[in-house]
């Protein structure tokens, strides 16, 4: 799970989005070991979890050394820059690679992003998800970048 979690943080602005919208599209039997993961990190069980959270449940499952970049991860994690990990962020940074690569998933999630049902994605469209989907807002060259 640090694995993905870290490897999360390197994703470009469109791929993150992706998974946002992919981890809430997904059905319970996808996401349910996750779910147990989250619940059992969140220790005052409300929905949030934060560095501490994190470090507590990383040791407690028996993780011999904290991740030095732990703080680093979690930001990169909370996309909404709300200073905690809400539970889509943390499914969409968990997600193993075979869910999020089913082609039934990447459609649904290019659908999403596809506003106007052209079978495109334009700069406007990506704009749209990246400011609505809980995705800290863009500027203008973000998104240039990711269109690049």
């Amino acid at each position: 799970m640090v694995d993905n979690l870290r490897g999360f943080r390197s994703q470009n602005k469109l791929k993150k989005a992706a998974l946002h919208v992919i981890a809430s599209q997904l059905g319970e039997s996808e996401i349910k070991a996750l779910r147990e993961i989250f619940m059992g990190l969140d220790g005052n069980g409300d929905g949030l979890l934060t560095v501490n959270e994190m470090k507590e449940g990383l040791q407690q499952s028996g993780l011999k050394e904290i991740p030095p970049d732990l703080q680093q991860i979690m930001e990169e994690v909370d996309s909404d820059g709300s200073g905690v990990i809400d539970y889509t962020e943390f499914l969409a940074a968990s997600l193993d690679k075979k869910v999020y690569m089913a082609e039934d998933v990447c459609w649904q999630a290019f659908r999403i992003f596809d506003r106007n049902g052209d079978g495109r994605i334009c700069k406007d469209e990506i704009a749209m998800v990246l400011n609505d989907d809980g995705v800290k807002n863009s500027a203008a060259r973000d998104i240039a970048e990711v269109m690049q």
